[in-house]
């Protein structure tokens, strides 16, 4: 997919549990011209309040939930500790971001297929 795929500017708040494969990701959803920011969550109060601060400084169109966090990595199927904490992340974002769509991915690669699924 190229950069000039992405139709609009969307801003988009990206979230998972590794730095490493969240700069990345970062990396190509603003090459694609999305207005992104991805941030590492970790499964605590610490968190959840990194979170609801992201959620609170910007209105986001969408918000990316890591495939660790979501359950959705087929390699790393969710526990009932991961499971609990993506109910959590859920009910923040709501709280925090009505409006945003939720972008689930099943891997770092298709983070942009799936903005561009979600949000059109």
């Amino acid at each position: 997919m190229s950069t000039s795929d992405v139709l609009k500017p969307w801003r988009v708040l990206g979230f998972g549990k590794h730095p490493e494969i969240g700069e990345k990701v970062q990396a190509r959803l603003r090459e694609a011209g999305l207005a992104a920011t991805v941030i590492v969550l970790t499964d605590d109060e610490a968190g959840d309040t990194r979170l609801i601060q992201e959620l609170s400084n910007t209105e986001y169109d969408g918000v990316v939930i890591g495939s660790f966090i979501s359950g959705q990595d087929p390699e790393l199927p969710p526990t009932e500790l991961t499971s609990l904490w993506f109910n959590r992340i859920l009910n923040v974002i709501h709280a925090y971001a009505p409006t945003a769509r939720m972008i689930l991915v099943r891997n770092p690669g298709d983070a942009l297929p799936a903005v561009r699924r979600v949000l059109g």
